[in-house]
């Protein structure tokens, strides 16, 4: 579906749960004896492939969602881990576009009682999924990836693990979600130095509200895994609000209007993408902050250079600021990017310059040329949620109307998306 938006966005709005979270929270609680009460919780197409995952996989006695007293959200209530044993036949899990939801379920499944079939849309089994491969492999694991699935089958064992640190650390998290309960201590050691270890970091506070611990050593190139760990429920969880999804507001707030205020992030949270305010900082924005509440001002901009390597989701929202800033800003560090729901760099160079925004794409990166306004014309959302966020916040900078395409991609991560875009002041016509 298109969408045509226009609009400077101004007011208040309290940001949604973070998906990051949300996903570790809801697999810990299923790994934890006892029940557990998770608010708020968002049902975005990811966590829902992952809530729907554990009852599939067996991992739970019982799955339910309620109304939640914070509009808009859900409780979900989760009932610790079943303890059967004996092959289980039959278990398909479909993960939609999750790669979390796939990465961090593939060593779970690996529970010696039978095979385990992924399934997924769009993208998702094109994006890497060789280091477990390799990893697993040596283990004697089954491994069969024929189109949009993937077969495995075996026990996942403990021991010493080495990986690639310069990859997705979820391949970091799934392993770290699944070693703990085995029945011997493990390690996890990184070839390379750590990209992205905020989410790895993220992780570890999860576990450590289910009693679960793990340990940096030899200058965090490894990871000690103690086994035979038994994960117990704290009861009731709450999910910090999301500092991914808050960028694009406050990345809005500095584009003009009378400012927006968030409600509902923790100024110290361990999410990597907190350092938005950094970035925004550093280009001249006016931030102000109040225990959980912060406040961006319209704000004049200019240009910085931005190694995205440590907070890659960033990207996209980022490079529309840089389009308003005055002079050069480069992103560098997001190779990565290129293996997401689209080739993202690609995605926002051919966004950003259908709006003649001077854009140039590099190897692993972007150099924008920014501070002038942005013309009206039609962006191709290529069926990538932050793709098409990120271009209806940039259409506050244009002289007219933004089309979007693929504008349902947001239900991903944020299906209220347009709602919230609403209630800021941005008009929004379908078709």
């Amino acid at each position: 579906m298109n969408r045509t938006v226009t609009g400077t966005l101004s007011g208040t709005l309290s940001i949604m749960p973070s998906k990051s979270a949300s996903h570790r929270t809801v697999l810990m609680a299923s790994l934890s004896a006892g029940e557990s009460i998770i608010e708020p919780l968002l049902l975005s197409q990811d966590i829902s492939a992952t809530l729907n995952c554990v009852k599939q996989l067996g991992l739970t006695k019982g799955v339910a969602t309620m109304a939640s007293d914070v509009p808009g959200f859900v409780r979900a209530r989760i009932l610790g881990r079943s303890r059967n044993e004996g092959k289980r036949i039959g278990r398909v899990l479909d993960c939609g576009e999750s790669g979390s939801t796939l990465r961090f379920m593939i060593p779970l499944a690996l529970d010696g009682r039978g095979a385990v079939r992924f399934t997924g849309r769009g993208r998702l089994m094109q994006r890497p999924l060789d280091v477990y491969e390799t990893v697993l492999r040596e283990q004697g694991i089954l491994w069969q990836l024929r189109g949009n699935d993937l077969t495995v089958d075996g026990h996942l064992r403990p021991g010493d693990y080495t990986l690639p640190g310069d990859v997705s650390s979820q391949f970091i998290t799934g392993l770290l979600l699944a070693l703990p309960i085995l029945p011997a201590n493990s390690s996890i050691h990184l070839t390379t130095p750590l990209e992205s270890g905020s989410y790895v970091e993220l992780t570890r506070n999860v576990q450590e509200q289910f009693g679960v611990y793990s340990e940096w050593r030899d200058n965090g190139q490894t990871l000690i895994i103690p086994g035979k760990q038994q994960p117990r429920s704290p009861g009731n969880v709450y999910v910090e609000g999301d500092w991914s999804h808050a960028a694009f507001y406050l990345t809005a707030g500095a584009l003009g209007g009378s400012g927006i205020t968030l409600y509902g992030l923790d100024p110290n949270s361990t999410q990597g993408d907190k350092v938005i305010l950094h970035f925004l900082h550093e280009m001249g924005a006016q931030i102000i902050m109040k225990d959980d509440t912060i406040t961006v001002l319209p704000s004049s901009l200019h240009g910085i250079t931005a190694d995205t390597s440590q907070c890659p989701d960033l990207v996209p929202i980022l490079a529309v600021a840089m389009a308003a800033a005055h002079g050069e800003s480069r992103i560098i560090g997001a190779a990565r990017l290129r293996l997401k729901e689209s080739d993202r760099l690609r995605a926002m160079a051919v966004a950003l310059q259908a709006l003649k925004v001077i854009c140039y794409e590099q190897d692993d990166g972007l150099i924008i040329r920014g501070g002038l306004p942005l013309q009206s014309g039609t962006v191709e959302g290529c069926n990538d949620h932050r793709v098409v966020m990120s271009m209806a916040i940039a259409s506050a900078l244009a002289r007219g109307p933004v089309t979007i395409t693929d504008s349902e991609a947001v239900a991903k991560s944020a299906p209220a998306f347009w709602e919230e875009f609403a209630h800021l002041g941005g008009i929004i016509h379908e078709g």
